[in-house]
């Protein structure tokens, strides 16, 4: 159960970040305005959503090829930690379309940690405690954005726009290294 919940919780929790944030960053780092805003802001929630279709079928895909789905999660969370790396270069970006381009790509790539996670957990639990595992996956990745939510206001409050943006970036990793460490005699080097 707590590899799951840090596999989900802080894999996902980018997502929270940049659904929360980007109006902020965008209004206060880069100037932008509520009528600019209101057209984009559409943008990175639209890479969670093609992520959920994405990462679903290369699960599907992985486990119909007969790559054990211990195998499948190991890889992808992987592929996904690596992958969620360049959100912490958004500071340093200097255009607005950059900027949500990389937004959306995060979020994308984010999905990478959700739908892996849930695979996993319905590959250990049985399938009647289904929605134990919606709850406790949902819960966890709701409890780490309020948690971590606040530490990122005040760094944006602080204009630290680098360290909220890195500390973001990072979370996936600390959820694979935490999944990973939890079920090293399962994941095979």
């Amino acid at each position: 159960m707590w590899s799951f919940i840090l596999a989900y919780g802080l894999g996902a929790t980018p997502l929270g970040f940049v659904m929360y944030a980007a109006s902020i960053y965008l209004s206060q780092a880069m100037g932008k305005d509520q009528a600019f805003l209101g057209k984009v802001l559409w943008i990175p929630p639209l890479g969670w959503e093609v992520g959920y279709f994405f990462w679903g079928w290369i699960v599907d895909r992985m486990t119909a090829e007969g790559i054990p789905k211990i195998t499948t999660v190991r890889r992808l969370m992987c592929a996904a930690a690596f992958l969620s790396l360049p959100l912490a270069a958004v500071p340093w970006m200097t255009s607005t379309w950059l900027v949500l381009l990389e937004m959306f790509f995060a979020m994308f790539v984010i999905v990478g940690f959700v739908v892996p996670s849930v695979a996993y957990a319905t590959h250990v639990f049985a399938a009647d405690h289904a929605g134990l595992i919606a709850g406790i996956g949902a819960g966890s990745y709701g409890a780490i954005v309020a948690l971590t939510m606040p530490l990122f206001g005040k760094l944006f409050d602080m204009r630290r726009y680098d360290i909220a943006f890195a500390v973001a970036a990072l979370m996936p990793a600390l959820g694979y290294l935490g999944w990973r460490r939890i079920n090293r005699s399962r994941v095979r080097l």
